[in-house]
């Protein structure tokens, strides 16, 4: 990649990122909230590794990334572990893979400024959080793409190049692989860490529970980054945003019209809420997990009824009926 293409490229992720017009409103950050981040890129040690017993001594050091990137538990020891790594260092399609991932990742600053502002946010309305080591590596398609545990989060970099890169992760469906960008790597971070915050009502296996479940989690993500666009949130693209925000009177009069919103039948929720190219049950231009998309349509629309209501309220909210009703939700 030529030096003004990455130049190019970079400019355009910041501006995905940070769009002004994008923000919503915020409460100001304290000193107390900040939080520094500093990733810690792993893959240059890795693919420098001369021999396979330093390739063993480099497992030992990083665990997590051994059980979760490297398939630690599919071999019956390091050693073994060891000598496929080395071969996969010394691969001619992986070593072109790691050098457009330096190219791609040249300059890891954006990243670590976007997490820093998550994290700040995330400490402002949570004190006692504490900001998860962060560490990327490159493994050949070898993994998933992301690991997110309390204390640390790897990120397989290689799975994140971009649509013009000269290899694409294998067997995923094109409509997923277009969020496979470096703008997505911290708003899908910070989804995961919404986990840690929710209650859920066990008993309440219905589709409006798993529907305001999913709706917690992208108003969550809103909050720790005000200035992301909602399309990096929700992995819509503006297009698909502004068809669903066009049509969410048919789309809910669908839910209505069809008595989904406390249906259980995991066959038919999944319809709605899972990974799709389109919901043909609505129309051939709403796209997969429409489902929840409304829930945050309904989050919205509550958190705007109930301006006294705080963002550790609502994750801690497990009523999930309770919260449409007093949303008021509809758009007739």
């Amino acid at each position: 990649m030529k030096k003004t293409s990455y130049l190019l490229f970079l400019l355009s992720w910041l501006v995905a990122c940070t769009s002004s017009s994008d923000c919503i409103d915020a409460p100001e950050l304290t000193n107390e909230d900040k939080v520094e981040v500093h990733i810690e890129r792993l893959e240059p040690a890795f693919f420098n590794l001369p021999n396979p017993g330093q390739v063993e001594d480099f497992i030992k050091t990083h665990p997590v990334l051994a059980e979760e990137f490297l398939g630690r538990s599919m071999y019956p020891s390091d050693s073994i572990l060891a000598y496929e790594l080395f071969k996969r260092i010394n691969n001619p399609y992986t070593d072109t893979l790691y050098q457009e991932t330096m190219q791609v990742f040249a300059d890891l600053s954006p990243l670590e400024h976007q997490f820093s502002e998550a994290f700040s946010r995330l400490k402002h309305y949570y004190p006692q959080f504490k900001a998860p080591q962060i560490k990327t590596m490159v493994t050949g398609f070898a993994s998933s793409e992301m690991y997110v545990g309390n204390n640390q989060v790897i990120i397989g970099l290689d799975y994140y190049l971009g649509e013009g890169a000269r290899y694409r992760p294998p067997g995923i469906p094109n409509y997923i692989l277009k969020r496979f960008q470096p703008e997505y790597i911290v708003p899908a971070v910070v989804l995961l860490y919404a986990n840690n915050y929710l209650k859920e009502n066990p008993a309440d296996q219905t589709m409006l529970a798993d529907m305001v479940y999913y709706g917690k989690k992208y108003y969550f993500a809103r909050q720790m980054l005000p200035c992301t666009n909602d399309s990096l949130i929700v992995w819509y693209t503006g297009q698909q945003l502004h068809d669903v925000e066009a049509n969410k009177d048919v789309i809910w009069f669908h839910f209505l019209n069809n008595e989904l919103l406390y249906e259980t039948n995991h066959f038919v929720k999944q319809k709605y809420l899972n990974e799709r190219p389109n919901v043909g049950e609505i129309g051939e231009k709403c796209p997969g997990r429409i489902g929840a998309w409304v829930g945050l349509d309904i989050i919205r629309a509550y958190m705007q009824h109930h301006p006294e209501i705080t963002l550790q309220e609502l994750m801690a909210n497990p009523d999930a009926k309770a919260i449409l009703t007093q949303s008021k939700y509809k758009v007739f």
